[in-house]
């Protein structure tokens, strides 16, 4: 895997893997802790927020947490 360096590289990494999984995605926010890129996504279509986490190793690209939060 490769190193993330920018906000819309995250971005980019996280949509991708989303799409196997998700139809609709609205982006809600990204940002870099320490050395992690965590982006934030609302995945419900109609209804109630369904929000996923998606955490980003920033050195090697890995994937590190994928979590909803229902």
């Amino acid at each position: 895997m490769s190193e993330i360096n920018t906000a819309e590289d995250a971005v980019r990494k996280a949509d991708s893997f989303l799409t196997k999984y998700y139809i609709f995605r609205r982006l809600e926010g990204v940002k870099k802790t320490d050395d992690n890129w965590v982006v934030q996504y609302d995945v419900s279509v109609i209804g109630p927020k369904k929000i996923v986490i998606i955490k980003f190793d920033a050195k090697t690209g890995s994937l590190i947490e994928y979590n909803t939060d229902n």
